[in-house]
């Protein structure tokens, strides 16, 4: 039933249309019943010279004045009787395949936009942990096996269920004995095919999600192509997506083989049956207890019912396909998403002060493994901090719970003496700029990466922020400037420039807080200089926290804290850091004799 609720979810105003496509399979069904009666009163009745059968009171109506003989004086009636109905009931048909085919495609257009809508909402959080081959996977092949059933097999198996319900009393009416002939193999089919849908469940699961790490495998080599031929890496990789597609195959492998042998034993059943059919119905022909109209509508009427109920097993299949492409995508529908909304909203032009206050915080990925604890440190408005310490001290965590990346922290954070939780998400994010460590730049404009955080676009604000960050010479040297598309990740340009472009897209908010994650690490020193000159001349306009491993770094900075397994071993200016024995003075002669040994 919850399958069926996700289902019908999706299809408000237009179960009418889908219900007019289920009426136009059981007309096309009715319609194709009447032309084995009417070969079979053509042979029995106009050819022969047996009474008129025929269901609905029909036969006596045909024998009413002169309508036999007409009939048989003008034979050729019942074979345009046979075309009429045919052109009519493949006319239905073929309305019904473009009445489920718009159904279908709004059904999945549907899904798609609220799939990626409810994904574009999720916390920072699952993002983290999910590969993104595998949400590729979900949105594209799982939205499209739910939308081949929508379109063909639910239908279908609606089509299997009437004519099932309607073929067996026009069989009935015709000879009793020949209709249980005619359905000894059914009930094992039924059997037969509801446990083949058991089994081969799992084994659809199972073939999806190797599917889906495929993908991934190949979103993750296709997207680190430079990082592989940089370290002549290709042949491992080569082997890696071997692997995976080995492991894919094997899962297919072992799927195909269960239909297989569906498909080869159920074909057997069926042939049984057909053959039980004309060996009892020839016989019963020629002792004259059945006629041979009534034998050739019973040999069109068994296919009728033995294919349908045959395809059962593969509508079975298809359900199970379906249903766990439908579970699949309800685990992400499920997953609850970010409310951006609620909270303490802040009045369009309103700048916060961008005091920040950290109160005995403590933060973990897993209860395991603490990242941050007890952290105590306040920081004025307006003041430049330097955040230092050694990989997985926690810098870059310290600053992600700023704008509420992550919730699940103990103790507390301010912003201008307010707990960030009250605050409303998007307000308190465009408050703040961040440059994150790995800078992610869109396959679009250089003025659309950039501006990308304004509500609209400003070149003015572009070019200034660009300034700022030393990235407007390079890009004056592009052939479009500024209108240049850069590659898929910001490929076509340097590593340097990438993080200029993402220290810009901070800049051209002009936020309260910012927060630089090791943004100039791939900024060579004169660039870095020129940099850290302009943010001199701006600031006291932006409370600034900067993440570095550089102590040239630290040339902006007010105070510098250093962290050590995630709690604060030091903290001061640098005149005071380098006095005070600890990390701080390490680091500092450390750098300080390779500057020294490099010159």
């Amino acid at each position: 039933m919850t399958a069926i609720r996700f289902v019908l979810s999706y299809m408000k105003r237009l179960k009418l249309k889908y219900l007019l496509t289920i009426l136009c399979v059981i007309l096309a069904a009715a319609f194709s019943f009447m032309t084995p009666l009417i070969i079979r009163f053509t042979v029995d009745s106009v050819i022969g010279e047996a009474p008129a059968e025929l269901p609905f009171a029909l036969g006596k109506l045909s024998e009413t004045g002169s309508l036999l003989p007409y009939i048989r004086a003008n034979i050729w009636l019942a074979g345009l009787a046979i075309v009429l109905i045919s052109i009519i009931a493949h006319s239905l048909t073929f309305l019904r395949g473009k009445l489920s085919a718009e159904v279908s495609e709004e059904f999945a257009r549907r899904l798609k936009i609220s799939l990626y809508d409810h994904i574009q909402n999720l916390p920072y959080s699952w993002h983290s942990k999910v590969q993104t081959g595998d949400i590729i996977q979900r949105c594209t092949s799982d939205v499209e096996t739910i939308r081949r059933f929508v379109a063909l097999q639910f239908v279908q198996l609606g089509r299997g269920v009437f004519m099932v319900l309607l073929l067996v009393p026009i069989m009935l009416s015709m000879d009793a004995r020949m209709t249980l002939v005619s359905m000894v193999v059914v009930p094992f089919i039924f059997i037969y095919a509801y446990v083949f849908f058991r089994q081969v469940r799992h084994r659809f699961q199972a073939a999806d999600e190797a599917e889906g790490y495929l993908t991934a495998v190949l979103e993750e080599s296709v997207s680190g192509i430079r990082i592989v031929r940089a370290f002549a890496r290709e042949d491992y990789e080569i082997s890696r997506f071997e692997a995976a597609a080995n492991d894919y195959r094997e899962k297919c492998r072992r799927l195909i083989t269960v239909l297989a042998y569906y498909w080869s034993s159920s074909d057997a059943l069926c042939l049984i049956q057909i053959a039980a059919v004309f060996i009892f119905g020839i016989g019963w022909t020629i002792e004259g207890e059945i006629s041979l109209g009534t034998l050739l509508a019973f040999s069109t009427y068994v296919g009728m019912l033995l294919w349908p109920i045959r395809e059962m097993g593969r509508i079975l299949t298809d359900m199970g396909r379906a249903l766990v492409s439908i579970g699949r995508l309800q685990e992400v529908m499920d997953t609850p998403v970010e409310e951006l909304e609620t909270g303490i909203r802040l009045p369009e032009g309103t700048r916060l002060k961008g005091q920040i206050e950290f109160q005995k915080l403590s933060f973990a990925y897993d209860e395991a493994h603490p990242i941050l604890q007890d952290i105590n440190l306040k920081i004025k408005p307006g003041e430049t901090v330097a955040i230092l310490g050694a990989t997985g001290s926690g810098k870059s965590t310290l600053t992600n719970l700023i704008p509420r990346l992550f919730d699940n922290y103990q103790g507390k954070i301010l912003v201008d003496g307010v707990d960030i939780c009250t605050y409303n998400r998007k307000d308190l994010r465009r408050q703040i700029g961040i440059v994150l460590q790995e800078p992610f730049l869109y396959s679009r404009s250089i003025t659309a990466n950039i501006g990308m955080a304004l509500k609209e676009i400003d070149p003015a604000k572009v070019e200034k922020a660009s300034r700022e960050t030393a990235l407007h010479d390079s890009i004056a040297e592009f052939d479009n400037a500024y209108d240049t598309v850069i590659g898929e990740r910001g490929i076509t340009l340097s590593g340097g420039q990438r993080q200029r472009c993402a220290m810009a897209r901070a800049l051209v908010l002009d936020p309260a807080i910012l927060i630089f994650d090791d943004a100039l690490s791939a900024v060579d020193s004169e660039t870095e200089q020129i940099i850290q000159r302009n943010l001199l001349s701006r600031k006291g306009r932006a409370t600034t926290i900067i993440i570095t491993h550089r102590l040239t770094g630290v040339a902006l900075a007010d105070r510098i804290v250093v962290l050590e397994h995630g709690k604060i071993a030091q903290m001061g200016t640098h005149q005071e850091l380098i006095a005070q024995q600890g990390a701080y003075q390490r680091i500092w002669n450390i750098q300080h004799l390779l500057e020294l040994e490099a010159s």
